[in-house]
């Protein structure tokens, strides 16, 4: 029996058999192994729809991001429209202050040729002239300063206009991928957020105004994206949650290497040449608020360029006028005193002409009549009288030398008292002449006075005089100047 149970086959052909069984064992498990490797990487059926449903997913994250960009240009393009249109309005108002500073310098200017037009002696120097001059060196001065700030004004005008065509072709440039985005209502979203709170629109899911304001737009440096405003997570997540998208090695394949690594944010948006936000975007968008911002501060400094001009220009004006009138009232005073001094000389002139007549009438009396024909028998002085007495030696009587004598100092009285005549008739003239100056130099200080009140508000144009035309020529027109 041992020996039927011992193999009756070739040892060789056993083995063979054998060997094919163990190889065919082995060849059944790598089979096994494969089907399950592959099972693991191996691309599923729907591969290709998975692929076209991650590049969309992709195409929608950056066009979301790109929107988002558009969206703030588009916030910084109102704003700077806003300035630019305050600017502006800052501009007309220096270009008005420098108009009414030059207006006044001309009512200076001609304030000064006016007072020229009294008469010679009251043309002296005072203290009127020197507040005239004080103020038309002010406000030559503050023509300067408001030229000055009128030239800044206009080269940020300038700078203004420059970032706003910049940003608008950035934007527009931007937009290039927005095709299939309505942009309608997120840009009402975005200008009018409470409205978007109280009625979110059917986008509201997906896009979010941002509420990131202009100002806080600065360029900063992170290791992981961060989304805010409309830049939220793919699947519509909120606003400052971090981004995370699936991608698979395919996608994965397709990014450039260290880009992540190497990247600057601005505002939480990556800035690259193939990212949503491009260096010339984040460019425009910093040109922009760096623009306003010295915009303010510009506008901040001419309002008080603005308050200067108008205090010191008002308060020379006012000087100006006191010292006027002051001036005016001192000569209305002494044109008074001249007036009563007049009248005082006139009366001592009438009573000298008085005591001269009587004088006169004296000084007759005393010589008696021209002709000796006319001599009563008393007024001789050889009547009969005074023969008889001087029948005697020594009896001669002084009164032809007294009556010689008197008539002596009549004349030289007579002759005082109409010298005393002429110096009151001189002094009389020279009263009269100073009042009458006086009182034209008054009028024209008045009316100068008048004339600048009248012309304190401004509202009157400043031209050229025109010179009168020659006989036969056409009168040229008036030449207005600002």
């Amino acid at each position: 029996m041992s020996s039927l149970e011992e193999s009756i086959g070739p040892r060789q052909w056993r083995e063979a058999s054998v060997k094919t069984v163990r190889v065919a064992q082995a060849l059944a498990e790598q089979g096994d192994v494969t089907c399950r490797t592959a099972s693991m990487f191996d691309p599923l059926p729907t591969g290709r729809e998975v692929l076209a449903q991650q590049s969309n997913e992709r195409a929608f994250g950056y066009i979301r991001e790109t929107r988002e960009v558009v969206t703030r240009m588009h916030r910084a393009l109102m704003e700077l429209s806003d300035e630019i249109r305050v600017c502006t309005r800052m501009k007309e108002s220096l270009e008005k202050q420098l108009q009414h500073c030059r207006k006044d310098i001309h009512l200076n200017r001609q304030t000064a040729a006016d007072r020229h037009k009294r008469p010679a002696r009251e043309q002296e120097y005072d203290g009127a002239d020197t507040l005239i001059q004080s103020e038309l060196l002010q406000l030559q001065d503050m023509k300067a300063k408001l030229e000055l700030q009128l030239h800044a004004t206009q080269e940020q005008l300038h700078q203004l206009h420059n970032a706003r065509l910049q940003l608008m072709a950035n934007m527009q440039e931007r937009s290039t991928v927005l095709p299939l985005v309505a942009k309608h209502g997120f840009y009402c979203s975005a200008r009018l957020p409470s409205r978007a709170q109280s009625a979110p629109s059917r986008h509201s899911r997906t896009v979010s105004a941002p509420a990131t304001p202009l100002s806080s737009l600065r360029p900063v440096r992170e290791g992981s994206r961060v989304g805010s405003g409309v830049g939220g997570s793919a699947g519509g997540g909120s606003p400052g949650t971090t981004r995370s998208r699936p991608m698979t090695s395919y996608a994965a394949s397709s990014r450039v290497p260290g880009t992540r690594a190497k990247s600057v944010t601005f505002a939480g948006l990556d800035i690259g040449s193939t990212q949503p936000c491009t260096h010339q975007a984040a460019t425009a968008l910093d040109l922009a608020q760096s623009s306003m911002n010295l915009s303010r501060d510009l506008r901040k400094q001419s309002t008080g360029v603005l308050d200067d001009v108008m205090r010191q220009q008002n308060a020379a004006h006012r000087a100006v006028q006191t010292g006027m009138a002051q001036k005016v009232a001192e000569t209305v005073t002494l044109k008074q005193h001249l007036t009563i001094s007049e009248g005082e000389t006139r009366a001592s002139m009438n009573r000298t002409r008085r005591w001269l007549d009587q004088q006169e009438k004296t000084k007759g009396y005393t010589t008696g009549p021209i002709s000796s024909a006319d001599l009563t028998a008393r007024e001789r002085l050889d009547r009969p009288l005074i023969r008889a007495y001087q029948a005697h030696t020594g009896t001669n009587l002084p009164e032809a030398r007294e009556l010689v004598r008197n008539s002596h100092i009549m004349d030289g009285s007579i002759r005082q008292t109409t010298r005393s005549l002429g110096l009151l008739r001189l002094a009389k003239g020279k009263l009269e002449a100073d009042r009458r100056d006086k009182n034209e130099a008054a009028n024209v200080d008045s009316d100068i006075i008048r004339l600048r009140r009248r012309r304190a508000n401004h509202r009157w144009v400043q031209f050229k005089p025109v010179p009168r035309p020659l006989p036969g020529a056409v009168a040229a027109p008036e030449k207005f100047y600002p």
